[in-house]
């Protein structure tokens, strides 16, 4: 039934793109149009999930222009405005999705999807839809896109692999964000109000002023690039993701950057540690070409450190040789 019901929706959405009688552009600005009326009425407190589907919508409708397909992009610019009308009118419930066979997408792309598919089916079944709504409906958007190009006759492995990144880190932040409500038991997890007692106040010596420390937070969650096995060279499909980080750079120019690169556990201690280093200075060496100053850049490799997936399986160790990027700037209050 479920699957059905995903088949008729898909059809539906490709029937309407082809039959509505607007140009691609037409689309994606009327799905901004509708994003921005939803967000000057509120839809973004009162929906958060199904708001952040709508811009997510938006930007694959935006990003699959880019690539020459019109009817993809036609399909997610109608998606997008479907999703940000359910936040105009504050209808709720669970959107339908159906999991690509792994095998199929594995064949594809050489990437295995079960850890994805079981990821996303726990943070579902645990409330993620209250607990980070933002990264979830991101995730499941970008699902929703890596699916589209897996059915097509003949799917672009670049783009499949871009998407599965966009899956991958958002659906990492979800359950990270999801985990952190239930070990600290917060209201959107347990549905109960915490009440904390307020302690009796002790007089106090006055305070002095703390100093002021430099705060690092971080830059975005799709400002994170992999590598292939053993390698260091920046691979095409996160092009744009390095481009946007330029643009970024260029409109903050107080804001310094750190690149932090990582490896798998295979090999040894040395040489990832050098590995690392040298994935964060080929980001670094990007930027700098692009034109951004080198003094505003640093670069450390922590090779088998800090892994954020289990290294047993190749989707778990292709996840883990990355490179995050993080802001430096000081903090004024």
């Amino acid at each position: 039934m479920k699957k059905a019901l995903v088949s008729c929706l898909f059809i539906l959405c490709t029937a309407q793109a082809q039959e509505y009688n607007f140009n691609v552009l037409d689309g994606i600005n009327e799905s901004l149009r509708i994003i921005e009326v939803a967000y000057k009425s509120g839809a973004e407190e009162k929906d958060r999930y199904h708001f952040g589907k709508a811009r997510a919508y938006s930007d694959i409708s935006m990003y699959l222009a880019s690539e020459q397909d019109g009817i993809g992009s036609k399909i997610f610019a109608i998606k997008s405005m479907n999703s940000a009308s359910k936040a105009l009118s504050g209808l709720k419930g669970v959107d339908p999705m159906e999991f690509i066979p792994d095998d199929k997408f594995e064949k594809l792309t050489g990437l295995s999807l079960k850890e994805v598919n079981e990821r996303l089916q726990y943070i579902r079944e645990n409330k993620g839809e209250n607990c980070a709504p933002d990264e979830l409906a991101k995730a499941e958007a970008y699902y929703e896109a890596l699916s589209y190009e897996v059915n097509k006759e003949k799917p672009n492995r670049l783009v499949l692999i871009k998407l599965y990144n966009d899956v991958v880190n958002n659906s990492f932040s979800a359950h990270e964000k999801l985990k952190s409500a239930m070990d600290n038991k917060l209201e959107c997890y347990t549905g109960m109000t915490q009440i904390v007692k307020a302690e009796e106040e002790m007089p106090k010596e006055e305070e002095k002023p703390k100093e002021v420390l430099p705060k690092e937070e971080p830059l975005m969650v799709i400002a994170r690039i992999h590598f292939d096995f053993n390698r260091y060279s920046i691979k095409k499909e996160y092009i744009p993701l390095l481009n946007q980080v330029v643009k970024t750079l260029k409109e903050n120019p107080n804001v310094r950057v750190r690149i932090e690169g990582y490896t798998d556990d295979i090999g040894s201690k040395a040489y990832n540690d050098r590995l690392a280093l040298k994935r964060a200075q080929a980001v670094k060496d990007y930027l700098v070409k692009h034109g951004i100053e080198e003094s505003r850049i640093e670069t450390v490799g922590f090779g088998k450190e800090k892994y954020i997936a289990d290294n047993k399986t190749p989707i778990g160790r292709f996840t883990n040789r990355r490179a995050d990027f993080i802001i430096l700037r000081l903090s004024s209050q």
